[in-house]
């Protein structure tokens, strides 16, 4: 074979064994990771723009840096910081964590360079990557890179999980959780340093205002304790010799989120020390919302019940009316749960009382004596009431009374003094909550007044 040619045809086959620098490659990762990452450490260590300033690399959403994003994103983002971090002549703002030394220039931000993922329909998605002048807030131009593709069924699924970049922990869109108050203290201490560090008009003598053992309360004292290890503020217990006060609040500003303000304000109000803040949010998980908090008896059409000795009758609960109104009779025993009142002849049907206004309205109950002390007011409608408890239910509107009486039709009758099995747990909560919902419908309309009766058997 000749030898040129021989020559020639081994330089092509090795040239066929380099990839292509320029080439894209079909995965979004393996894109980061020989395209991006060495364009951009060429770039940041070569352009005098980025000579000595400082770059932060994150994930943008509608062109902003998001605090929140997603798993994969936040991969994509950490691959390519990862890489550019050790590169000569590139200064990185790094993660704040607790226990490192202040630095209050590491929050002072340059230029943010981060990747943007948009869904373009058919199983395909596009990822940009720019560069944001903070100080001109304009994208640096000549240097935007883009891919272009299908995702692998791992990076899809990484993309559905909500992810918080730490950098911008405590703001809104990523808040502390309610396990990191040790990191949320030490975010308010460094913010609230590096504040008293920018003023030039006095020194702080600190005193942190007493507090009964609240979660602000506490998370004031971590942020005491992270200040005293900054050795930027002097703290005393003397009230005395203090010049400046530190408190602690929160304030519920969404469900499920709080945000916490550390303050600290000079005691004289017409010193020249500026008041110090620092603010972060914090999330929480709200209470589960009561399925029969619309059953608070509201006395709008009914006055307080009472127990009253009928004489033969033996006990009868005792109301009075503020209004006309159709009244209903129930009976929640301890232990065996939710019947409907009705006489000893037990009618199919509730029975109810038509009552004026101001007319006074009785009920025997199946209780032949109560002993001094044992009965007692009940404002509140449980699933498990602690005793015996009866209800007188009231309704001052005619069609919501047909409602409730097609529902208290539902109830076993108790017509005799015997117990009487009615219903409980589940089947209980689905009646009551069908019947808190009537109740909501015409809150000013419904109302029930209750006594409950211990040691009746």
């Amino acid at each position: 074979m000749n030898p040129c040619l021989f020559r020639v045809l081994l330089v092509a086959a090795v040239l066929a064994l380099v990839p292509d620098a320029h080439a894209r490659p079909r995965d979004a990762e393996a894109w980061v990771a020989l395209n991006v990452a060495p364009s951009l450490v060429r770039e940041l260590s070569s352009h005098p723009r980025f000579r000595g300033e400082s770059i932060r690399v994150v994930v943008f959403a509608d062109d902003r840096p998001a605090a929140s994003s997603n798993a994969f994103a936040m991969s994509l983002r950490n691959r390519l910081a990862g890489a550019i971090f050790d590169t000569p002549g590139i200064r990185m703002a790094a993660d704040r964590t607790p226990g490192d030394r202040l630095d209050c220039t590491a929050s002072d931000i340059d230029y943010y360079i981060g990747m943007q993922i948009s869904y373009l329909g058919s199983d395909e998605y596009r990822i940009d990557l720019r560069t944001l002048d903070i100080a001109d807030r304009t994208w640096v131009t000549g240097f935007d890179l883009t891919w272009q593709g299908a995702l692998t069924q791992s990076q899809q699924t990484a993309l559905e999980q909500r992810q918080a970049d730490p950098w911008f922990r405590g703001a809104r869109t990523a808040p502390y959780d309610p396990e990191q108050s040790d990191l949320l203290a030490a975010n308010l201490a460094r913010d609230l340093a590096c504040a008293s560090l920018r003023q030039t008009v006095g020194e702080y003598v600190v005193h942190l205002e007493p507090d009964n053992h609240t979660a602000a309360g506490e998370t004031a004292e971590l942020v005491r304790s992270n200040l005293a290890a900054l050795a930027s503020l002097q703290f005393t217990d003397d009230p005395a010799r203090a010049n400046a006060v530190m408190r602690g609040q929160s304030h519920v500003v969404d469900t499920g989120l709080v945000q916490f303000w550390a303050t600290i304000a000079p005691v004289d109000a017409v010193s020249d020390l500026p008041t110090l803040t620092a603010n972060a949010y914090v999330s929480f998980e709200p209470a589960e919302p009561d399925p029969l908090e619309s059953l608070l008896s509201s006395q709008a059409v009914l006055t307080t019940a009472s127990l009253v000795d009928s004489g033969d009758s033996g006990v009868a609960l005792q109301v009075a009316a503020k209004r006309d109104a159709v009244v209903f009779f129930l009976n929640h025993q301890k232990n065996h749960g939710l019947v409907r009142l009705a006489d000893r002849d037990c009618r199919s049907r509730p029975q109810a009382r038509v009552v004026r206004a101001d007319e006074t309205l009785r009920k025997a109950l199946p209780v032949s004596k109560v002993e001094p002390d044992a009965a007692a007011a009940s404002a509140v409608w449980t699933l498990n009431p602690q005793a015996d408890t009866y209800y007188a239910v009231a309704v001052s509107d005619s069609e919501t009374a047909h409602l409730l009486a097609r529902h208290i039709q539902k109830l076993p009758q108790r017509c005799t003094s015997a117990v009487r099995f009615g219903l409980r747990d589940a089947a209980l909560e689905r009646w009551l909550m069908r019947f808190a919902g009537i109740v909501g419908q015409r809150p000013g309309d419904v109302d029930w007044q209750a006594v409950q009766v211990r040691n009746v058997y």
